[in-house]
């Protein structure tokens, strides 16, 4: 048996859910883009639901750690902004995000991911803030991440249909909150 055969089963159907949607990524259309019988697929995976969510934390742990890195750099806020504004990243998590509506195994998978990575941005946006000597109480680092990242997601949902109205004052409008929470007196 082909041991890479898994690997490119699980990278197909990513491609084919970024590209075309996941009603796109049936075992026929997967099959074919891996390069290997439809059979194969069943073998790896007993249920389509079963192979969503191995593309699901595949994908998740590579974001989780490049998440933990960058997020540890000299401006996590501003990280924070642009990692959540990159169209690409955020397209395969709508596909998901769609997905789970219909599937609860995709939907527990999804929850348990999203959790770890509100988890990770939490703490980066709170030592952020500490260091910044910003009152977390009055600027609790759960709601300022969540509005950070929410706001650049929302920008990318919107941009992939074609809306963009107000976008670029809402951009504007963000950097100046993040260059203000950046101007706030630093402890020492």
């Amino acid at each position: 048996m082909d041991t890479g055969a898994r690997h490119r089963l699980i990278e197909a159907t990513a491609k084919i859910m970024r590209d075309e949607g996941y009603a796109a990524a049936t075992s026929r259309r997967v099959a074919a883009e891996a390069g290997v019988k439809q059979a194969l697929v069943y073998y790896y995976f007993p249920t389509m639901d079963d192979l969503f969510v191995e593309v699901l934390r595949a994908g998740a742990e590579v974001s989780l750690e490049r998440m933990r890195e960058a997020l540890t750099d000299e401006d996590p806020l501003q990280t924070l902004w642009r990692m959540n504004s990159d169209q690409r990243l955020t397209g395969l998590n709508a596909e998901f995000m769609a997905l789970a509506n219909h599937r609860k195994a995709i939907r527990t998978e999804l929850k348990s991911y999203a959790e770890r990575v509100r988890d990770i941005e939490t703490a980066a946006v709170t030592v952020a803030l500490r260091a910044r000597g910003v009152d977390l109480e009055k600027y609790p680092p759960t709601a300022v991440s969540m509005l950070i990242a929410q706001t650049a997601r929302s920008l990318c949902n919107e941009s992939a249909v074609g809306v963009t109205l107000g976008h670029d004052e809402l951009r504007r409008f963000m950097e100046h909150q993040l260059s203000l929470l950046d101007s706030a007196p630093q402890e020492g």
